[in-house]
């Protein structure tokens, strides 16, 4: 459960990974946060609203758009996105309902229904059970307490209204961790590799893969130098609002400089109270997709 929630609302996983890994703050703040992320990963249900854009010189290249509902108890949930991507903007509607993955793109009139399953659907409940054990958890906190050791004054807190507590980290170049610019430098050079290896699942006209972004592949000079984290932590102390902006800069393999700045958000509500509205198919077009088949069966 606690795995899928972080999936589910993308930007959590940025801020587990980047904001913990480097978080950290005057002993109150660096607590709050690991309290208010744990704490959230234990909700059985949420609605999530995600924002996010790539720019470019500039120039703004990506732009993506998501309301979603979740309920982790019956493995139900749906969300309306907006692409927006090389000057075009595709709407996709997805729902997960009944052990079965709907899709419907504003491109096409089908619905594309993939049924999962059994065997695969009780794997997979079984490994959403297993989670962290307490030792685990205990472990991991112990290694992300000492990757935050020299960043223990970094984390801002204000009081904000009803309530409610932000906290922030802004990292200038010099205060990004050697390991984290690495990281980042290999990523954007293996872009490529990356791409051509990753699996492009189709429903109709639509692939998963044209829905994400086209980052520059950047070889040489490659820096960030600038993260700024913020959390929004309600008075039950739940991680309920979270915006990172991330700049990175460098030259691509024909030597044109990039300066690229990305920015996501992420604002929770309905936690623990967020009811999931399932698509009737009844009278729409339907179109079967098969796991290993290519090509559709349609009803």
């Amino acid at each position: 459960m606690k795995s899928k929630v972080i999936a589910a609302v993308g930007i959590s996983g940025l801020l587990m990974a980047g904001g913990v890994l480097s978080a950290s703050a005057s002993t109150s703040g660096y607590d709050l946060f690991k309290t208010a992320v744990k704490k959230t990963q234990t909700i059985n249900s949420f609605s999530a609203h995600i924002k996010g854009s790539l720019t470019d010189n500039d120039k703004v290249v990506y732009q993506v758009d998501s309301i979603n509902t979740e309920n982790l108890n019956n493995d139900s949930s749906n969300s309306s996105t907006s692409v927006s991507k090389n000057g075009t903007t595709t709407k996709v509607d997805f729902y997960s309902q009944d052990n079965k993955e709907i899709v419907k793109s504003s491109n096409d009139v089908n619905y594309y229904v993939k049924q999962e399953k059994a065997d695969k659907h009780e794997v997979k409940d079984e490994k959403e059970k297993e989670g962290l054990s307490p030792a685990m958890q205990k472990d991991v906190e112990a290694i992300f307490d000492a990757l935050t050791k020299n960043y223990q004054d970094s984390i801002t807190t204000k009081d904000i209204s009803k309530g409610h507590t932000q906290i922030e980290l802004d990292l200038s170049k010099n205060q990004i961790p050697t390991v984290g610019q690495a990281v980042v430098s290999f990523f954007l050079k293996n872009i490529d590799q990356k791409t051509k290896h990753e699996e492009k699942q189709r429903f109709g006209s639509l692939s998963f893969a044209d829905l994400k972004p086209q980052l520059p592949q950047l070889k040489n000079n490659i820096s960030v130098s600038r993260v700024v984290l913020q959390g929004d932590i309600d008075k039950d102390q739940y991680l309920v609002g979270q915006k990172a902006e991330i700049f990175v800069s460098g030259d691509d393999l024909n030597g044109k400089h990039h300066d690229l700045v990305l920015h996501l958000s992420n604002q929770f509500d309905n936690l623990n109270n967020a009811n999931v509205s399932n698509i009737n198919l009844t009278g729409k077009k339907v179109v079967k997709v098969q796991e290993k088949y290519h090509g559709h069966e349609e009803d």
